[in-house]
């Protein structure tokens, strides 16, 4: 079990930094930080039986990739899409939730219902956040809840504190009034 707190250890630290860089403007670098705290996470994750959370740290370490290649891209701009499509991403996110929770339970995953929670909103709340819309705050503030509780729960305390660094972040995103990381 060593092991398994010495790369969530990692991982945090990596995510840590990714964070950092990234707000700091250090693209591409900034993700070569986030693919290797995905991969210390993904592979705590596993071994905790978070089957999903897992493979989100899979698609995290893609992400990583499209990130860097984005980051030559000067046209990216923040836009507002409306009720609509979000109601129709939480439709979707609810059904993909539904599908995913026996799944994970017929292979053992401890804790289904909120893995598959966290995976299936993180997926889509990264979508809008490459989309540049701020609403995505939204969705962070909630995942990042259930993942303090989920990761709390599953023994892995330092992957806890980074969602609750993260969830402090997605408030001050989404609140104009509150600039505890922002400038």
């Amino acid at each position: 079990m060593a092991m398994v707190r010495a790369a969530e250890v990692a991982g945090v630290v990596l995510n840590l930094a990714y964070t950092y860089l990234y707000l700091q403007g250090q693209l591409p670098l900034a993700y070569v930080f986030a693919a290797l705290g995905a991969v210390g996470l993904g592979w705590a994750c596993w071994h905790r039986k978070l089957q999903a959370e897992t493979g989100l740290h899979g698609f995290y370490l893609l992400m990583a990739g499209y990130g860097a290649w984005l980051s030559a891209d000067s046209d990216w701009q923040v836009a507002m899409h409306g009720w609509l499509p979000h109601a129709l991403a939480v439709g979707v996110g609810t059904v993909a939730w539904a599908a995913l929770i026996p799944w994970l339970k017929q292979r053992g995953s401890s804790m289904s219902t909120l893995d598959a929670f966290t995976t299936v909103f993180s997926v889509i709340g990264t979508w809008w956040m490459i989309q540049g819309d701020p609403v995505n705050w939204i969705y962070w503030m909630v995942i990042d809840t259930v993942s303090i509780y989920l990761y709390a729960k599953r023994g892995m305390p330092w992957g806890a504190l980074l969602f609750l660094i993260y969830g402090l972040m997605a408030v001050d995103g989404w609140f104009e009034g509150i600039s505890w990381f922002s400038g």
